[in-house]
């Protein structure tokens, strides 16, 4: 092993070595922040639960690698400005998160599936029926091929993505996927 001689040789060391020895630490922060930022948003408290899910995005963009954490922390500031009514930040926020979490292989699929709906009511909320026909359509893919056995997930995905084609004037198509959705619905 190297002897680290110079102060800039001990700067790089802390810079790197540090925070990979102490990743687990990390992990402990991030999830604490994300704990009490969950308890705020339950209880109301919309400003501590966004001061602590920033605080907790600040410790996921620490990371060396891009992993599940930093997803779910933009994730968790998107929903703070959803509650708070500015739609337009809340969407990007979460087309961020769906960006990282797609290039992560270990991130859950229900993750994904749950910030593509979101991204749909959001759309359907903006006015934006197209969008949201190619967000619930993704959902009803995504639920179909990882999450078969979530059948009420999958028929409620179903219906709002027959809604908004409905909503866009494609009458056939709605009811074709109302149809599925009744099916499935009957295997519960």
């Amino acid at each position: 092993m190297r002897v680290i001689t110079t102060e800039d040789e001990h700067a790089v060391a802390r810079a790197t070595l540090l925070p990979q020895k102490y990743r687990h630490f990390r992990q402990s922060i991030w999830q604490n922040y994300t704990d009490i930022g969950t308890c705020a948003l339950q209880a109301g408290d919309a400003k501590l639960a966004q001061k602590m899910f920033f605080e907790a995005l600040q410790e996921a963009k620490k990371e060396t690698n891009i992993d599940y954490r930093l997803a779910v922390s933009i994730a968790h500031t998107a929903h703070v400005n959803l509650l708070e009514g500015n739609l337009t930040a809340a969407a990007a926020a979460y087309l961020r998160a769906l960006s990282i979490t797609r290039n992560i292989n270990d991130a859950p699929q229900n993750f994904q599936i749950m910030i593509i709906e979101t991204l749909g009511d959001i759309r359907i909320s903006q006015g934006h029926f197209r969008l949201a026909k190619r967000h619930f359509a993704r959902s009803v893919e995504l639920r179909e091929k990882h999450a078969s056995n979530d059948l009420d997930g999958l028929t409620q995905a179903m219906l709002k993505h027959a809604h908004t084609l409905s909503e866009l004037g494609d009458a056939d198509g709605a009811l074709a996927i109302y149809q599925q959705s009744k099916f499935v619905r009957n295997r519960v």
